[in-house]
Parts: structure tokens; sequence; C-alpha cells
């Protein structure tokens, strides 16, 4: 277990991810196999990764470290792609799908090689509530990176059908009705979770004065995911008003919201670690 590097499943995503530019200009179906082969190999390397790290550290990997946090992230969003071409393997709806999630996946990755992997200090009493504040903005920023790619997807697909185009060597996406349905799970799963991330965050911050390491209301990133996160709910409010707006308007408009706010994070992120500035999240 201990001989698992994160280079092991890095060069795994990085080999299905070839092999599914070499199935766009060659349709070769052992391709397709190759793909997904070397997918669930990473996977499972990517999972005894996070089990030895979790070993090591004796701490669950969402709050052992950014480092591993980020892996945590990047696992479920490989995972949901394998768990979504096994269930349409007979439909060919999802042919093109690793041409989206495996480079967001490999630039996680190796983000997380970039980060601190050093153990986080738990704030005593405080271990469960951080943990439910871990695992909520994991699943609800993986919700909000899904998101951003069925939006792409679906002005892809909107773009293809009105100019009667089709995607070389036959790669095929879902349906608009498909990728409309899936954006509206998106957006219902990530803001639930990323707002009950949000307020065990206030919970934490309110109950860390007397820890090692308090956490302040005044924390960048704090203040920067708090902003978008309003203006988050204040766009999708909206959204779910105006029952006559086109599936392209809503995509398009949760591709800019769900961009911006991965933007905001990593811009957030290199500022901090930039300027030194202080944050828990740094």
């Amino acid at each position: 277990m201990h001989q698992v590097h994160l280079f092991c499943f890095l060069a795994s995503y990085a080999a299905a991810f070839f092999l599914e530019l070499g199935r766009y200009w060659k349709p070769l179906p052992p391709l397709r196999w190759l793909s997904l082969i070397a997918t669930v190999a990473g996977l499972i390397a990517h999972t005894w990764y996070l089990i030895s790290r979790s070993i090591q550290s004796q701490l669950p990997p969402l709050v052992a470290s950014n480092h591993d946090w980020l892996l945590v992230a990047a696992w479920l969003l490989v995972a949901g792609y394998l768990g979504f071409v096994v269930w349409n393997l007979q439909r060919r709806g999802a042919d093109a799908m690793g041409l989206f999630v495996l480079p967001l996946a490999l630039l996680m990755v190796g983000a997380s090689s970039l980060v601190s992997n050093d153990p986080d200090v738990l704030f005593g009493s405080q271990r469960v509530l951080k943990m439910l504040h871990a695992s909520s903005l994991v699943i609800g920023i993986t919700g909000v990176l899904a998101g951003f790619l069925i939006s792409v997807m679906y002005l892809l697909q909107h773009r293809r059908l009105k100019k009667k185009q089709n995607l070389r060597g036959g790669f095929t996406l879902p349906a608009l009705a498909s990728l409309a349905r899936y954006n509206l799970w998106s957006v219902s799963i990530s803001m639930p979770m990323l707002t009950l991330g949000l307020l065990t965050g206030f919970l934490l911050i309110g109950g860390s004065e007397k820890a090692l390491r308090p956490v302040s209301w005044q924390d960048p990133i704090v203040i920067g995911f708090t902003i978008v996160w309003l203006g988050m709910v204040l766009s999708f409010g909206g959204l779910f008003k105006k029952r006559s707006m086109q599936g392209r308007q809503i995509a398009l408009m949760n591709a800019w919201a769900f961009g911006f706010l991965i933007v905001t994070l990593l811009g957030l992120q290199i500022l901090v670690n930039l300027t030194g500035l202080p944050s828990q999240h740094g």
C-alpha cells in the first residue's frame, strides 16, 4: 500500500485521456475499453493512496489536509464518471464524457501536489462538525464541477444540433433533455451541500475561539465564498421562478455561475498562498 504514489493514478488518468483523444481521431472500439481500464486502474490506485494517507495520519481523508481533501473531490468526480459510463454503456450517450471529465480530474490531482499535505489540527470536541463541514463542501464543490461540465456539454450539443454538425469519429453526447435534467440535479445537490458547508463553517468559526488555531471571520476565503454563495442563491432563485427560460439560457447561466465560483475559490487560494494572508484554508 505504501508503494502507491500520486504519480501512479495521475499517469493512469493521463493515459485514459490520451486514449480518449485517440478515439476522437480514429474511433477504434479497443481504445474505448483501454481507456476505461486505465481509468479503473487509476481509481483503484487513487483509493489505495487515500487509504494509505489516512492510516499514516490517523485521520479521515476529508480532514487530514488540503491535499487529501482535493484528492477526495477528484475521486468523487472520476467515480461518478465511471458510474455514468457503465450505466450508459449500451446507449452510447457517454462516448465523449472522458474528454470533459478526465482533464479536470488531472488538473485536480496535479493541483493537490501544490497545496499543503500536513495533517490538519482538529477542533477537539468539534471533530464531528468539522467532518460534516468538509464532507458537505466536497460534495457541493464536486456537484459544481459536474454542473459546469454538464452545462458546457449542453451548450456544445445545442450548437451541434443547431448547425447540424457531428463530433468527429462518431462521438455522441447525451440528449439535450437528459443534459438539462442532469444540470438540474447538479444544482439541486450542490446548492444545499454548499449551504450546509457554509453554515457548519460559521459554527466552527464561532466555536474555535479557544482552539489552538482559531478561525477568523476575516478569513479571505470565508468572505469570498460567502459573497459568491449569496450571488448563486440569488441567481438560482430567479432561475426557478422563470419557468419560461430556455434550456440554453439555463445552461449558459449555470456555466457562468459555477465557473465563477471555481475561479473565485482558486484565485483566493493562490492569493492566500502568494501573499501569506492569514487563512485556515490556505
